[in-house]
């Protein structure tokens, strides 16, 4: 059975058959067949009771992981994977080693006692052992706290204290010898920090070699198959380190109340920062310098695709992906003069990779070559309607095959934020009386081990990295929205209509010296991440870019695919496009006065209220419920807003044939919403003036 598809681990013979309620835990009862052979002629069937943890406390679930009961140990195994996985969502690895050096001791002292069930007892003794043993192997980050590593010395001290045969003790002793060793290596590196391109608040999350500044090198003296080479070692070195389970959306996108991250998931920033950081560095090169002629744009543009084909090639997706929603950004996209020179193979070529990362049936193309190639030794082009990209791929294919070269692959990780994101939005964490919902999190850890199954693929990788090729990469400057557009302006100006005006009269002067101070930066809105490009021209926004590592910009791009957006990788792409069903839908819901980018997903149901779903999102955002009653809900519209009635029906008081993009607002922000609404009249009103001057 393919690992992506969906499993069951209760067999093909087996039925639910109800729930079992105990003190702090249910369990959901499945009945299975099983064959017995009796004889050596006669076969006898047999209905076994199957039990699976639901839901529990902490202490059920953790007390779940060594069970008594033998009919509980057959899925052991299952529930030990999950819970290592997630449980950082609800409890932390001291209160997880409180629970399980409490529980030796008590089946310890009632071995010793002699009281029955001796080698039951003895079991979940050994048992408890195996499961510390395990953890600090597979799950070394938990443990890896220099120089105290304090975690390690509980586990230690307890093993030298309860456990005589030592062999526990001495795997943490070996476990504390190798990361003492590590972490001096570590010190003795010399790593060098890329200049604010990739941020990070861990230095050991790349190793970055010592770069050769007398070997500068340039865009254009760089080979297509160097560049993709190297993009994909960085993203392929950087996708081996991620932490699984910061992946989790109630981890890594935790926020405080100012809308900055609150929790340490620095593999999944250093990420996200790459990825940001390759769209980047498609603007830039595009359009670094203005005076270049439209031929040369062509080339860089050309050249960029591709790149991305070779990235297609390596199964390299994250920066194929990048490198996508670099070309559909605004500022590029719209050098409408620029696309139309580039040749007609090279278009059908783009096109044909930006369908991969299609919004469609929830990323159906992407999901179905991830299926199909992920775990692969090679890509598989074959199916490209583009003839010449199909020969050439094919060739290239071939000699891999020939050399004995295997592929790794380095996904596009937003797929499975988005994932884990929609999951944490759509399942309660609690149930029945705040039992920990651990059907939950096994649903979440399908997603963890994809992405676990995927990393050990990427070790198949044999690039060889070029220092020189880095300290390249590293140097070119990254544009900032406002400054990549003023660029692009220059290379193909506004339309006529739109023109500023000439130097001129006084009044003139006059009039756009107070156009411009209302362009201030906290009054003017940004321009819909879908707004096709004359809108966009219509609207430049000063707004500055987020400054946190994990909100991907530019913010705004062109209508040529929603999944254009680099905020994707933070999100990934929008499953909103449709509601779910009559009876509920996914709503997206940011802050006022914070980026559109910092959002919450929440999943609202027909039975649901205006009060609980501001409480809700006011629990989603760090905010005092207490002071829900100051709040409101509001949906953006194309031509304006409705206010979600305070106190009606939400689900039905939505309007549901355009996108759930809402806003929490203050009620006491009504007044300056008008101010603002009565300058942005003002500024029309100006920009008419001007217009008609000239």
């Amino acid at each position: 059975m393919n690992f992506f598809s969906r499993h069951s681990d209760r067999g093909e013979n087996s039925r639910e058959w109800g729930e079992e309620k105990e003190d702090g835990v249910i369990y959901t009862v499945s009945l299975k067949k099983v064959r017995h052979q009796t004889t050596t002629t006669s076969l006898q069937w047999e209905t076994m009771k199957l039990r699976t943890l639901k839901a529990g406390t902490v202490e059920r679930l953790v007390e779940n992981l060594a069970p008594e009961d033998v009919e509980d140990q057959d899925t052991n195994s299952m529930h030990l994977n999950v819970f290592l996985a997630t449980y950082r969502a609800f409890t932390t690895a001291d209160q997880v080693l409180d629970i399980l050096f409490r529980r030796y001791k008590e089946y310890k002292e009632c071995r010793r006692r002699g009281e029955n069930g001796k080698d039951s007892r003895h079991d979940v003794c050994r048992i408890i052992q195996s499961v510390l043993c395990i953890w600090m192997d597979i799950y070394q980050d938990d443990f890896d706290e220099p120089p105290a590593y304090r975690l390690l010395h509980r586990v230690l001290e307890f093993a030298e204290a309860q456990m005589s045969d030592g062999e526990l003790a001495r795997q943490t002793r070996h476990k504390l010898d190798r990361l003492r060793r590590s972490q001096a290596l570590k010190s003795q590196q010399k790593v060098s920090v890329p200049n604010g391109h990739h941020l990070t608040s861990s230095e050991d999350v790349l190793f970055i070699e010592n770069s050769d500044p007398d070997q500068p090198l340039d865009f254009d003296t760089i080979s297509v198959q160097t560049m993709a080479d190297q993009l994909t070692y960085m993203d392929a070195e950087l996708f081996k380190k991620v932490v699984p389970h910061h992946c989790l959306g109630s981890v890594w996108s935790r926020r405080d109340k100012k809308g900055k991250s609150t929790t340490d998931a620095p593999t999944v920033k250093a990420t996200i920062a790459q990825f940001n950081a390759v769209s980047f560095l498609v603007i830039a090169t595009i359009l670094r310098n203005t005076c270049s002629s439209t031929e040369d744009r062509v080339r860089i543009i050309e050249k960029w695709v591709d790149i991305a084909q070779e990235c297609r090639i390596l199964k390299n997706f994250s920066s194929l992906k990048a490198i996508i929603s670099g070309l559909q950004s605004n500022p590029i996209y719209r050098l409408s003069e620029t696309w139309a020179a580039v040749s007609k193979e090279k278009s059908e070529e783009y096109e044909e990779l930006c369908t991969i990362f299609s919004e469609e049936n929830n990323q159906m193309t992407w999901r179905e070559i991830l299926v199909k190639e992920g775990t692969a030794k090679y890509a598989d082009t074959s199916s490209t309607k583009v003839k010449h990209v199909r020969k050439e791929s094919a060739q290239k294919i071939q000699a891999q095959r020939l050399s004995g070269v295997m592929q790794g692959t380095v996904p596009y990780l937003g797929t499975f934020l988005t994932d884990l994101m929609m999951l944490d939005t759509a399942m309660p964490d609690t149930v029945d009386t705040n039992l920990i919902n651990f059907e939950k999190k096994k649903k979440e850890f399908e997603v963890l081990a994809q992405i676990q199954l995927l990393q050990k693929t990427a070790q198949n990788y044999n690039i060889v990295p070029e220092p020189s090729f880095k300290a390249w990469f590293d140097s070119v400057e990254h544009l900032r929205y406002e400054e990549s557009y003023r660029l692009s302006c220059e290379v193909q100006p506004l339309s006529d209509s739109m023109s500023p005006p000439a130097q001129g009269s006084r009044k003139e002067r006059s009039l756009r010296k107070r156009i411009s101070r209302l362009f201030s930066t906290s009054d003017w809105e940004t321009s819909s991440a879908n707004s096709n490009t004359s809108q966009s021209e219509d609207r430049v926004s000063e707004t500055s870019m987020p400054d946190s590592p994990d909100s991907l910009v530019p913010e705004k791009m062109s209508a040529s695919s929603s999944s254009s957006s680099l905020t994707s990788l933070e999100m990934s792409t929008s499953p909103y496009k449709n509601y779910d069903s009559s009876s509920n839908c996914v709503i997206r819901v940011s802050l006022s006065g914070e980026s559109d980018n910092i959002y919450k997903s929440v999943l609202l149901t027909h039975q649901d209220h205006t009060p609980g779903v501001i409480k809700s999102l006011m629990s989603k955002f760090n905010l005092d419920a207490e002071e829900a009653e100051e709040y409101k809900l509001v949906q953006k519209l194309p031509d304006g807003e409705l206010q979600i009635p305070d106190h009606g029906n939400c689900f039905y008081a939505i309007n549901q044939s355009v996108e759930p993009n809402f806003i929490l607002r203050k009620k006491s922000e009504e007044g300056e919403l008008h101010r603002k609404s009565k300058k942005r009249t003002t500024l029309r009103k100006l920009m008419e003036v001007v217009s008609t001057q000239t």
